[in-house]
């Protein structure tokens, strides 16, 4: 073959190829996987209670997943007051609990789960009181601070039927975490 029948089936070959490689039918994704057959929404409750001083209270933040499995959620505050005596010392304690929780999808042998970061910052005035038989003596007044990242996995049938609960004691009181789902249709 001489060189300019070559070169004349190369420039018809190479358009040919171009076109045959850029077919709209290319099954290759484009994104993220679908990990999900449904999106869902709902959300997530902090409820934080202790008995001396007693206090009893619960915030929720609203939470949606999609079908990639990625989780939105809104951000809160929960806000608590405390001030109690046995007669013998008195504890007042002031605080709020800011929650900025992230999580994610993930399969647990074939359970579906989320994962939540409950990435809660903890603010709390703490003071001590001791009776000294006249009045109260002041005796610790201290600012605590904390960030609560311990991980948390939800189970998703459960957030779906009745809600999934975590139950966890902490140096500031317990906690129960709550999630609850519904899909969407």
């Amino acid at each position: 073959m001489n060189s300019k029948k070559k070169i004349g089936m190369l420039i018809l070959t190479v358009p040919f190829l171009f076109l045959v490689s850029c077919s709209k039918d290319d099954p290759t994704p484009v994104g993220p996987p679908e990990v999900l057959t449904n999106e869902y929404t709902g959300w997530l409750e902090l409820h934080f209670t202790n008995q001396y001083p007693a206090f009893n209270e619960t915030v929720q933040v609203d939470v949606t997943i999609n079908k990639y499995g990625e989780m939105t959620f809104d951000s809160g505050t929960l806000t608590y007051n405390a001030d109690d005596n046995n007669g013998q010392s008195r504890i007042v304690r002031n605080g709020t609990l800011q929650l900025n929780p992230t999580g994610n999808y993930f399969d647990n042998s074939g359970e579906d789960f989320v994962a939540v970061d409950e990435n809660t910052t903890v603010n709390e005035n703490l003071i001590v009181y001791y009776w000294d038989g006249l009045n109260w003596v002041e005796a610790v007044n201290e600012t605590i601070t904390d960030t609560w990242h311990g991980g948390l996995a939800f189970s998703m049938v459960d957030a779906v039927m009745n809600g999934s609960i975590i139950q966890v004691i902490t140096a500031q009181g317990s906690v129960t975490w709550g999630l609850y789902l519904v899909v969407i249709p």
